[in-house]
C-alpha cells in the first residue's frame, strides 16, 4: 500500500508538504498541489482512515447496531443503508447489539467503534448501549424504535395503526378468539402494535386476554414454541396476529406440525411484508411497512445531523403502513 511517505520520497518533497497538499492547505502552491495529486492518483495512494480522522476529527463512517441478522427484514435494509451511506461519502460498520449478544466484549466494541454516528436497528427501552451512546452525546438515529424520554432522531412506521388494521381485518372476517405472538413489552414497536390491536378490538367489543398472548425473542425456535403453546389453549384461538413476519412463519410452521389447516382452521397475520411473505408457498397476509425506505431515511437523518443540516433539534419521521391481504386469513370455520 502506498503511503504519504512513499509519495514524498517519489516527489522529492517533505512528508509535511505532501500531507498539506493532499488536504488543500493554503501554504502549498497550486502547482505543487496538482503535482502531488497527480502522483497520488498514478501510484494508487489512498489516505489512511485513522490518520484522516486525526486531521478532520471525522471518521466518515456510520455504525449500524443490529441484534440478529437472521431476520429476513434486516439484510435488505442493511444493504440500503450501505448504498445510501456510500452515495453520501460514508462507510458503514456493522456492530452487534450488546444487549442481544452473549459476547461479553460487545458493549466495549460499541463504545470504541470509530464512527461518527450510530443507527440502532434493535434496542429496548432499557438498552445499555443506547444509554451509553446518549451519555457520550454521539449523534444517533433509532430505526423502528421510539424512546419517549430519549432525545434522539427517530424513523419509524405507524406501528399502532398497523395493529388496528389487523384487528379490524380479523374482526370483519368474524373472528372472536384472536391471539398474539409478540416481542417483550420493552421493545417499543411490538408494544405499539399490541396496543393498537387491543384498542381496536375493544372498539369492536372484543378482548385480547393474556392467556392468548405470548411474548419472547424473535427467532424461529422461540416463535415455534410460543405458537405451539398458544394453539394448545382451550378454546383454541381462531386467529393469531404476529408482531413480525418471523413470528408468523413460526406460527405457520407450528400449525403445519399440529395438522391445523391455514386459513381454514387458523388465520395468521404478520407485520413487515418481508420478501418471504410474498412467496406463493407462504402467501402471508401481513402489514406492509417500507423498511428499506425507512433505513435509507435513517442514513439521511443521521448524516444531515452530522453535517449540520438538520432542521430541528430532534426529528421523528413516521412512515405509513397498509394491510396486504393474501392467503393466510379467512372467516373462522
Amino acid at each position: 500500500m502506498v503511503t504519504s511517505v512513499d509519495l514524498a520520497r517519489q516527489l522529492g518533497l517533505s512528508q509535511t508538504t505532501v500531507s498539506r497538499a493532499l488536504r488543500g492547505h493554503p501554504s502549498v502552491t497550486e502547482k505543487t498541489r496538482r503535482r502531488v495529486i497527480d502522483a497520488a492518483q498514478a501510484l494508487g495512494y489512498r489516505p489512511d482512515a485513522a490518520a484522516r480522522m486525526l486531521v478532520t476529527r471525522r471518521a466518515k463512517a456510520l455504525g449500524v447496531v443490529v441484534a440478529d441478522l437472521r431476520s429476513p427484514l434486516y439484510p435488505p435494509a442493511i444493504a440500503a443503508i450501505q448504498e445510501r451511506s456510500a452515495a453520501r461519502g460514508y462507510r458503514m460498520a456493522l456492530i452487534r447489539d450488546p444487549e442481544e449478544t452473549h459476547d461479553a466484549d460487545a458493549l466495549e466494541v460499541l463504545n470504541e467503534a470509530i464512527v461518527d454516528g450510530l443507527i440502532f436497528m434493535s434496542a429496548t427501552d432499557d438498552s445499555p448501549g443506547v444509554a451509553q451512546v446518549a451519555a457520550r452525546h454521539m449523534p444517533m438515529v433509532l430505526l423502528s424504535r421510539d424512546f419517549s424520554d430519549l432525545r434522539a432522531d427517530t424513523v419509524m412506521s405507524e406501528d399502532r395503526a398497523g395493529g388496528a388494521l389487523v384487528a379490524h381485518h380479523l374482526g370483519e372476517l368474524g373472528h372472536h378468539r384472536i391471539a398474539m405472538l409478540s416481542v417483550p413489552r420493552t421493545v417499543s414497536n411490538g408494544r405499539e402494535r399490541e396496543d393498537g390491536m387491543r384498542d381496536a378490538l375493544r372498539e369492536r367489543g372484543l378482548d385480547l386476554p393474556e392467556e392468548y398472548v405470548r411474548r419472547g425473542p424473535i427467532d424461529h425456535e422461540s416463535g415455534l414454541e410460543m405458537a405451539r403453546s398458544l394453539l394448545a389453549v382451550e378454546p383454541r384461538p381462531t386467529a393469531i396476529f404476529c408482531s413480525t413476519d418471523s413470528f408468523a412463519f413460526a406460527a405457520l410452521d407450528a400449525a403445519s406440525q399440529l395438522g391445523i389447516r391455514v386459513p381454514e382452521e387458523l388465520s395468521v397475520v404478520g407485520f413487515d411484508d418481508s420478501e418471504p411473505a410474498r412467496w406463493s408457498m407462504i402467501n402471508l397476509t401481513t402489514v406492509h411497512q417500507p423498511f428499506t425506505e425507512m433505513a435509507t431515511k435513517a442514513v439521511d437523518v443521521l448524516i444531515d445531523r452530522l453535517e449540520g443540516r438538520a432542521d430541528s433539534e430532534f426529528s421523528q419521521t413516521v412512515f405509513p403502513v397498509r394491510l396486504i391481504e393474501r392467503g393466510t386469513t379467512a372467516a373462522p370455520a
